[in-house]
């Protein structure tokens, strides 16, 4: 073989070598534009919108109006589950009582049952029970106590996340109204419980955005209480430099209308008082 074939042959393989690498090339510029579409478009897919600032008192003074004791089914749904109960909804209300009896007590309570087999909504069940209706069944033992307590929740299904709020009053003699608050949120498509961290995340909010925002308004309500309490008034005091407003320790959130997040400290969860501050995200 002469010096001229032997180039023109190693000059094919180089050609040919350099197709094959173009088409590796290619293949994997083609899987790598698919992967980060698909990664862009399940972002979207799980991205919540946020809240304009001057609409968050709009959310705050609705709240009260929220506990109708029903299901919202919102926008971009998609999941599937299987339920305990295939002919009731997601959540229907599992125990109600709706009686009084004078001097005795007034009740009406709305409990709430999540329809989802799932160990994780298992424990939420098992917590809402023991904290409201063992609460209501006790009342209706009660005797001369002018026992007064309401149950009601609302419950969103947006994005394929379910958020549960759940609000008792409890008025007991004459001692100070108690307001509780719980929250149960769930991933229905990966079938877990989703965290406050989440949801920050999917609405594109870092955590310390948040807890600028949350100390912010705590501090506006802070200061407000004590121009009250000079004026001679009883309040609740805060402390918005206090740890219980730092995201890390947020217990009690839910997604509503228009996914507005809603940040709630309760603080008849652990005292004997009505008193709270919303904050929305």
């Amino acid at each position: 073989m002469n010096i001229e074939e032997t180039t023109k042959k190693t000059g094919l393989k180089i050609f040919y070598i350099s197709i094959i690498i173009i088409c590796i090339i290619s293949l994997i510029a083609a899987v790598i534009i698919q992967i980060n579409s698909n990664n862009k478009e399940e972002k979207q897919n799980n991205t919540l919108n946020t809240i304009v600032e001057s609409e968050t008192s709009e959310y705050k003074e609705k709240f009260n109006e929220l506990f109708e004791n029903k299901v919202n089914y919102l926008e971009n749904n998609s999941y599937k589950i299987t339920k305990n109960e295939e002919d009731k909804e997601i959540i229907y209300t599992g125990y109600q009582i709706d009686e009084n009896k004078i001097n005795d007590y007034d009740l009406n309570v709305n409990i709430p049952y999540i329809n989802i087999n799932n160990k994780t909504i298992d424990e939420f069940n098992k917590s809402i029970k023991e904290t409201f209706e063992t609460k209501a069944k006790s009342v209706l033992n009660t005797k001369n106590s002018n026992t007064i307590y309401n149950v009601n929740y609302s419950a969103y299904v947006t994005n394929n996340i379910l958020s549960l709020v759940i609000r008792s009053t409890l008025k007991e003699g004459n001692t100070a109204q108690r307001d509780i608050i719980q929250t149960y949120n769930y991933d229905l498509t990966n079938q877990k419980e989703i965290s406050i961290e989440d949801l920050l995340e999917m609405k594109n909010i870092t955590k310390q955005e948040a807890n600028t925002k949350i100390r912010d308004e705590i501090k506006k309500v802070q200061q407000n209480v004590e121009e009250l309490s000079k004026l001679g008034y009883n309040v609740y005091p805060r402390d918005y430099t206090s740890d219980i407003y730092s995201i890390n320790n947020v217990t009690e959130y839910f997604i509503g209308e228009d996914n507005a997040l809603y940040i709630i400290f309760a603080y008849g969860n652990e005292n004997i008082t009505s008193e709270m501050d919303i904050v929305i995200i």
